[in-house]
């Protein structure tokens, strides 16, 4: 299981469904229709779920860059609502 290094320094474990929640978050905010967002999310969290699968540790940052980059791939608008939300 992969830990996660937070900003403040805790630590937790890997999670996809927060990955999920906050893709799905930033689709609301862009009036990404409901469906496509669960679409978008499951395949990006899968991506980044496997892309730091042979990580004991990554840093929360490394994670949200990595989703950033896939989001823009996806959708440039849900990308711009999900990097806005991260900065707040």
């Amino acid at each position: 299981m992969t830990v996660v290094k937070k900003r403040d320094g805790a630590s937790e474990d890997f999670s996809r469904e927060k990955i999920r929640r906050g893709i799905e978050s930033a689709a609301r905010r862009a009036k990404l229709d409901q469906k496509r967002a669960r679409e978008i999310s499951d395949r990006v969290a899968r991506k980044i779920e496997d892309h730091f699968s042979d990580s004991d540790e990554v840093r929360s940052s490394d994670i949200r860059s990595r989703i950033a980059s896939e989001l823009i791939k996806e959708n440039k608008n849900l990308a711009r609502e999900f990097r806005t939300f991260r900065k707040a």
